[in-house]
This record gives C-alpha cells, sequence and structure tokens, in this order.
C-alpha cells in the first residue's frame, strides 16, 4: 500500500506554561515536531504537516532546517477545531495515497515499531489505531462527583496516535461527519460515527502526549535511556 502521513502540529504550550507551540520546543536539541515526523520517513510516501495558521512559514522553515523538506510535501494550515485540520491534510494528500496515518505532532517519540503495527493492522482489518490497555480503575461519576459506576477495565484502552486508515475511508468518514455536523474527539470516532470498523492495535507506554512540564521531564528521560542504549551504555 501507499502510505502517507499526516502530522498535526498546531498546538499550543497553555498548559505547560511553554510560552510557544509545545510541537517547536527542544527535546535533545531538536524540536518536538521534528522527532515526531523522523520515524514515519522510513515507512511513508511523504507527510503533510498541518500548522497553525500563523505559524505555517515557520514550520516550513524548521523542516528545511532539518533537511525534511523532501518528505514533507506540503504544510498546510489548520482548522478551528482538531477535526477541520485532519480534513485539510487529507484534501492536500497526493491521488495516489492508499493509507494514511493521522499522528499527533505531540507525541514525539513515536517510534517504527509503532507505526509499523498500525500499518500492519490496516493490511489485516482496514485500520490501525494504536492505544495501550487501561492499568487504573475508572469510575464513570456525576458532575457533582457522585459515583455512577466502575466499569471494568478489562475491555478499557486508552487511544493513542498514529490512527491509520484506508484513504478512501477516513476521507468518507470525514465528509459524512461535516454533513451530519458531527464532532469527535479523535479520527476513529469519526470512524465509528460512518459505521466504519475500528480496529485497535498496541501502542507503547513511551508514546506519550507532551502536554505538562511533567510530559516534557519524562520525555528527556525517555530520549536519555534510548541514547544510552544505543551507545551500549
Amino acid at each position: 500500500m501507499k502510505n502517507y502521513v499526516i502530522v498535526l502540529g498546531g498546538g499550543s504550550g497553555r498548559r505547560m506554561q511553554a510560552g510557544q507551540n509545545k510541537v517547536f520546543l527542544p527535546l535533545r536539541g531538536v524540536p518536538a515536531i521534528i522527532r515526531a515526523l523522523a520515524p514515519f520517513s522510513a515507512l511513508c510516501a511523504g507527510a503533510v504537516v498541518v500548522a497553525a495558521k500563523a505559524e505555517v512559514a515557520q514550520m516550513r522553515e524548521l523542516i528545511a532546517r532539518f533537511h525534511m523538506e523532501r518528505f514533507v510535501l506540503d504544510v498546510v494550515p489548520g482548522g478551528a477545531e482538531r477535526q477541520n485540520s485532519v480534513y485539510n491534510g487529507l484534501k492536500a494528500l497526493p491521488g495516489d495515497a492508499e493509507c494514511v496515518l493521522i499522528h499527533d505532532g505531540a507525541r514525539a517519540l513515536v517510534t517504527e515499531d509503532v507505526i509499523k503495527r498500525a500499518l500492519a493492522s490496516v493490511e489485516e482489518h482496514g485500520s490501525g489505531v494504536a492505544s495501550m490497555p487501561v492499568t487504573d480503575t475508572i469510575k464513570r461519576a456525576a458532575s457533582d462527583g457522585l459515583v455512577l459506576e466502575t466499569p471494568g477495565r478489562a475491555s478499557l484502552y486508552a487511544v493513542q496516535t498514529p490512527q491509520a486508515f484506508r484513504a478512501e475511508d477516513i476521507l468518507s468518514a470525514h465528509k459524512q461527519a461535516r454533513r451530519d455536523g458531527f464532532l469527535g474527539t479523535d479520527d476513529a470516532a469519526l470512524m465509528e460515527h460512518a459505521g466504519l470498523p475500528v480496529y485497535l492495535c498496541e501502542g507503547s507506554a513511551e508514546n506519550l502526549k507532551l502536554t505538562t512540564q511533567t510530559d516534557l521531564a519524562l520525555a528527556g528521560l525517555i530520549l536519555n535511556a534510548r541514547a544510552e542504549k544505543e551507545a551500549g551504555l
């Protein structure tokens, strides 16, 4: 299959109090968005990066500085919601796209192994959404804090990205969501809304999303450990 990736880079750094878009923050000297893009370059024919409208030029400059302009086919402006941003990315894909992976640029520690599992799931099932089993006990509660139920965690999963789909399926799901005025929290939700099957595949505990300063510190520790392992220390 001809694989392409859409990487979303329009996030902010408000909860992290970073003073800038968190995908531009350096992790061991390399911006998060570049780290998020790099593992896909060996497995995909190209990438489309979605950036905040005011940061498109900055994103293009950064991609060129790290010599990824051949892999990144285009940088397009995002929309008001994540869903709109993904749709803009889908419209920018080449016509030969057969499989599309959608990835959050704030998940900068994604590995080729996670990507390969998502692609294998698409080959077998038509979709592959990186996820991890929930290990904490989950409570469903009312707005005042009253616990309503404790669902069994055996069938509960925390969803990550990449989320991979056949190109025609995810584009159809986005178009139907737009017609119906449906707003989903991720692309898998749009597939579900369209009545299309969604299959989970194994993600990684290290595939964290940079949201807080704690996440940033943990990412640094993980990258340090990876560097030591590569150096044979």
